[in-house]
């Protein structure tokens, strides 16, 4: 079977930021003719209206998934164990609302208000999450933004680095995009690449990322490097985790700087 057949935040100024400096960091590789394997993204999206960012994971096509949802289901299985919110298995988690203090895990039916300690233990999953990706042997983290872009627009920027990446190394990729399966704007987004020099293949598979845990894992990579790019006053706390956990010049790029 292909890969193509399967398948308004509020303000918490209480969060208090445990120091993470002894970690084992994964470099984003620069283009070059260094080997890159056939390999598989999985890629989601972030921003507001005057800026759009999109991240990604990259694992090779072989093996690369299982090993990453390994180390995944490790990070899921830890969080049942925190005595400070009820975490349950395929419960989505969604960065924006982990942040924001929204959701379940904070607010069960009939539960109490949370604690600032609750409050704090939430948000952080998503540091420990972007942790638990850069410790993931041949797992790339990425990101890319671009002001003044669409969605679309930036899509289409992030492919065709993306596809030059494989052409200069002679390898090809398929994309998963988190998505409902009608966004056709990114579909026709692949449909114009040239084909002589085509290394991402087929249409993205766009898949809802409750159903695949490494989407939810993109959205964590999109979402902090979205905010390691807009810098808002309430999230200040958190504005410098993607830096932290992924600090060289590649992991994060302006394409606007590349226009």
């Amino acid at each position: 079977m292909t890969l193509n057949e399967q398948r308004g935040a509020r303000p918490h100024a209480q969060v208090i930021v445990p120091s993470f400096e002894d970690f084992a960091f994964t470099n984003f590789p620069a283009p070059s003719p260094s080997p890159l394997p056939n390999s598989v993204y999985f890629i989601d999206d972030s921003g507001n209206r005057d800026i759009s960012a999109f991240g990604f994971i990259r694992v090779p096509q072989i093996d690369g998934w299982a090993t990453a949802d390994a180390a995944w289901t490790v990070f899921l299985k830890e969080l049942e164990l925190n005595p400070h919110f009820v975490y349950t298995p395929n419960y989505k988690l969604h960065a924006v609302d982990l942040l924001a203090g929204r959701g379940r895990l904070l607010h069960p039916a009939g539960g109490s208000a949370p604690t600032p300690r609750q409050r704090n233990e939430v948000a952080t999953i998503v540091l420990r999450g972007l942790r638990t990706l850069s410790q993931v042997p041949n797992l790339t983290v990425g990101a890319v933004y671009r002001r003044g872009a669409t969605r679309e627009d930036l899509y289409a920027d992030l492919v065709d680095m993306i596809n030059n990446r494989h052409a200069l190394a002679g390898s090809s990729c398929q994309l998963i995009v988190d998505g409902n399966g009608t966004e056709q704007a990114l579909r026709s987004v692949h449909d114009r690449l040239p084909t002589d020099r085509r290394h991402v293949l087929g249409d993205p598979l766009l898949a809802p990322a409750r159903s695949l845990p490494l989407l939810q894992a993109a959205d964590f990579v999109a979402h902090t490097a979205y905010q390691a790019a807009v810098q808002l006053p309430h999230r200040a706390f958190m504005s410098h985790w993607y830096r932290q956990v992924f600090p060289e010049p590649e992991a994060l790029l302006d394409l606007g700087e590349f226009r």
